[in-house]
């Protein structure tokens, strides 16, 4: 058996999604892989050395965003429809043939797509038939999300929500962001599906630390990228009226990721930038008090937030220090840490609320132990690489090995 990625973002150290999906391409047995990359011309992945040996070909991805002009001038609704849907019917096809090409080159006998973005969901029913293998699907975040954020005009989200329910109806397994977005869409579409989810290595986990550091100052860490930017502002807005002091200790934020936030003061902020996994669950654990996770509580964004599990989560949890949850309670994320005691849900977006969050982390000693141990029992129980191997292999049809 072998198996055709179908990916946007390739295996890669510096990339969110690359990551998680180089750890599912080490799960692959050895010759059992080649991957078809129709990447984004502005990224600049850099891959793993241990992963080098994976066949892999790349082609340019088609510009994604949708836009009222083009270099200054204005087009409008229309024009920005009729570019959308000339992209659709005329750059989809040949990149439709190279990756089918690449696959009967490579004598694949397994689809594996990772439906991001419109460009990938347009391929991916062309390249299985013209291959004439079996599709698995893998899914990140809702469609909806890709489209409304990339401008995309109704006409054309429609057609891809229909491509999208087309390539879901007929691929034989689903791997999905979270286990709510996995029993929806095998409710929706019949397909069978599994939450897939960043995973640690179980060394990492941390001591869960009983209370906080120091009696003088109090760390919030955050790490990853920033999707609810309306939420960290709530926070901003809270520890500036507060004095940037919670229970009389002055509070620092320090941020790990590429993106260095906005409405934080520069006294009050310590960014460090990307770092690698195993740096950040350190950083996290050794020099942060709780850990600060905000998710969307727009209604536009509800859908998102109910099938979405963000990445940073399972770091966090192997952190072993108290998470703050700051979104609505039918989140993924709060669903799964309200049952498995290993968060405290700030279910209000405004800034008292976020405020109330923190204070009760920070003076309640007997909460603020139990979500440290709830936070590194949850991880050890399913955010292990042991566990996603297991889930990686099933889905893509690998038998499971028996120490697993």
């Amino acid at each position: 058996m072998k198996t055709l990625l179908l990916t946007d973002i390739p295996p890669s150290s510096n990339l969110t999604a690359g990551i998680v999906t180089a750890q599912m391409c080490r799960f692959v047995p050895p010759g059992e892989l080649a991957i078809f990359c129709v990447q984004n011309r502005h990224l600049h992945p850099e891959p793993y050395p241990d992963l080098a040996d994976i066949p892999i070909r790349f082609a340019t991805k088609p510009n994604e965003l949708s836009r009222r002009s083009i270099r200054r001038v204005p087009i409008g609704k229309v024009g920005a429809m009729a570019t959308e849907t000339f992209r659709r019917w005329n750059m989809i096809s040949p990149l439709v043939r190279q990756a089918v090409a690449y696959g009967k080159e490579q004598n694949v006998t397994s689809l594996w797509v990772i439906l991001q973005g419109q460009t990938m969901v347009r391929m991916a029913n062309a390249v299985a038939d013209g291959l004439g293998v079996p599709l698995r699907a893998q899914v990140w975040d809702p469609l909806s999300w890709w489209l409304r954020a990339h401008n995309v005009d109704r006409f054309n989200r429609k057609w891809d929500f229909a491509a999208f329910d087309r390539t879901m109806r007929g691929a034989v397994a689903c791997a999905a962001a979270s286990w709510a977005m996995a029993y929806q869409y095998h409710q929706q579409y019949g397909t069978p599906g599994r939450a897939i989810i960043a995973s640690l290595d179980r060394s990492m986990a941390c001591t869960p630390q009983p209370r906080l550091r120091t009696s003088d100052e109090f760390v919030i860490g955050m790490a990853g990228q920033f999707y609810a930017s309306e939420e960290w502002l709530r926070l901003a807005w809270a520890l500036e009226h507060a004095g940037w002091q919670v229970a009389g200790r002055k509070v620092i934020v320090r941020v790990l990721g590429h993106q260095r936030p906005d409405a934080i003061r520069e006294e009050h902020l310590d960014f460090l930038g990307w770092q690698s996994q195993e740096q950040v669950v350190e950083i996290l654990s050794k020099t942060c008090d709780i850990l600060y996770c905000p998710y969307p509580f727009a209604s536009s964004m509800a859908e998102v937030a109910r099938l979405s599990f963000p990445s940073k989560i399972p770091t966090y949890l192997a952190a072993g220090r108290p998470v703050l949850f700051h979104g609505p309670c039918y989140a993924a994320p709060a669903i799964y840490l309200k049952s498995n005691g290993a968060g405290f849900i700030c279910r209000a977006m405004d800034p008292d609320a976020v405020y109330d969050g923190l204070m009760h982390l920070a003076e309640d000693t007997a909460l603020y132990q139990r979500l440290a141990e709830g936070a590194q029992a949850a991880f050890l129980a399913d955010f292990t690489l042991d566990r996603m191997e297991k889930d990686v292999r099933r889905f893509l049809g690998y038998p499971v090995p028996l120490s697993g």
